[in-house]
């Protein structure tokens, strides 16, 4: 396996950001990680652990309110008639057809020939609606309604009224890593963990892992990948080629134009992979201290999803700006602290908070990202914060920024996407990109492939099932 950073795990990798900080530096939450893979590579045996978020997510308002959602239908009840009672009932509605949603979605991830057809009609035409749509037909409360409709909207360069955010809100749901459908969690350790558990079975197994070596080009002969070309002018043949790189990276730079069929090469040209997500990592000396819920001394609000999203109005708005204005003025905030309940990532008494914005386009339309770009926008944000949780200004001890541009540069995301590609309408099940794109020994083994992204493991075994098929199959025939 050869791998251009020296840190194994893409964009799963937990780093010594600051002295005493294990930082999940890009993804950051689990839940879709496919159970088989963790059975079949015995991960837990290897360091894999993976726990409940719960709460699952805290949403303060500015009048001093908030919502706190979690794993107790009874506190639930509570916290949601405090805003509408009609939406005790409603919720449970929501969270039902959501769940079976996610289940559906789930039990299609393994297929060999994914096809969006595998739905029954009525499921299709939920799946290609849009999230507002989709949480309004449940809720009234508009905070309920946002912290539900957040989910349909991460990492995705669309609106919540857009046609398709629905799929993208099931997809967050498939997950069963926890053994709940839907819930999501932390890795002990940080999500290097999990690459770092992938990594120690691999070398078990007999595989030959090397950092810092860059690929520059993979070579075709007679019709097939036949090698890999390193940077540094190394070269490895193969019988077989996996790529983890998303499509564009791989079509239009790792192979040459004339080894591409034309086909496929439009399409890598085409595939809409424009970021519009921003990752900012804090590290803190002391929790946030909400004024809907006081107190810096860890409280269960701590522990889950902190949304900034009061009305799905406030979603569309910052959308909006991103198209008009270049970024969101207001941007849509996912807030997450594993700290509270790892206190080995942090030294003692400290945190990290990791915050999610959107909307931060790679491709802005006002002009090119500059590199004051990140402390402006940081300096927003944890302005935006601080009207809910006064105290974080002064309780930052370190930041770090990542636009889109530098999730490219740093992790070789085309365009800064985390899911390497939309998952929307036109880009999701047979219309994502096969794990045998059309050149013989050459697979496609990322989150370019069905059923995308979240950290699932689910693009590799599919890529390593074909790879495994077709070795057998020339076996066969000699």
């Amino acid at each position: 396996m050869l791998e251009r950073r020296d840190v194994l795990g893409g964009a799963a990798v937990t780093e010594p950001v600051w002295p005493g900080y294990r930082v999940s530096l890009a993804s950051y939450v689990c839940s879709l990680l496919d159970p088989q893979v963790v059975a079949d590579l015995d991960l837990t045996a290897h360091g894999y652990h993976a726990y409940r978020k719960d709460p699952a997510s805290f949403t303060p308002l500015a009048d001093g309110r908030s919502l706190l959602l979690g794993s107790d239908d009874a506190a639930n009840a509570r916290e949601i008639a405090g805003f509408e009672p009609g939406d005790v009932a409603g919720f449970a509605a929501f969270e039902a057809e959501a769940q079976r949603l996610g289940a559906a979605l789930f039990d299609s991830f393994a297929d060999e020939e994914p096809s969006f057809a595998r739905f029954d009609a009525a499921t299709r035409a939920t799946l290609a609606s849009s999230v507002a749509d989709l949480v309004e037909r449940y809720v009234r409360a508009p905070v309920l309604q946002a912290t539900l409709a957040t989910d349909g909207l991460i990492g995705t360069g669309a609106g919540p009224r857009a046609a398709g955010t629905a799929y993208v809100l099931a997809h967050h749901y498939a997950g069963r890593a926890l053994g709940v459908q839907g819930a999501w969690g932390f890795v002990r350790g940080g999500m290097g963990a999990v690459s770092a558990a992938a990594a120690s079975a691999a070398r078990a197994a007999g595989a030959t892992l090397r950092t810092g070596c860059a690929v520059e080009r993979i070579a075709v002969s007679d019709g097939r990948a036949a090698r890999i070309e390193l940077r540094d002018g190394t070269t490895v043949s193969a019988a077989a080629i996996l790529v983890n790189a998303d499509p564009k990276t791989l079509f239009l730079r790792l192979l040459a134009t004339n080894d591409v069929p034309p086909e496929l090469h439009a399409r890598a040209a085409a595939w809409r992979s424009d970021g519009v997500s921003l990752k900012i990592n804090l590290a803190l000396g002391e929790l946030p201290d909400f004024s809907a819920r006081p107190g810096t001394r860890e409280q269960p609000h701590h522990r889950a999803t902190i949304h900034v999203a009061p009305s799905i109005a406030f979603l569309q708005q910052a959308y909006d700006d991103a198209q008009q204005l270049g970024i969101s003025r207001e941007p849509m905030l996912e807030c997450f602290m594993q700290t509270p309940t790892d206190s080995s990532l942090a030294p003692p008494g400290k945190h990290i908070l990791s915050i999610f914005a959107q909307y931060f386009p790679y491709d802005r339309i006002d002009r090119p990202w500059e590199p004051a770009d990140r402390d402006a926008i940081a300096d927003r944000i944890v302005a935006q914060l601080a009207a809910y949780a006064p105290n974080l200004p002064a309780a930052i001890e370190h930041r770090q920024v990542l636009a889109p541009p530098d999730l490219e540069a740093t992790f070789g995301l085309a365009g800064g996407h985390i899911f390497h590609g939309e998952l929307l309408p036109g880009q999701i099940y047979e219309q994502r990109f096969g794990v045998r794109p059309g050149i013989d020994g050459l697979y496609l083994c990322g989150s370019g492939t069905h059923p995308g992204g979240c950290v699932s493991g689910f693009p590799g075994r599919r890529a390593a099932q074909a790879a495994i098929a077709d070795a057998r199959r020339m076996v066969g025939t000699r």
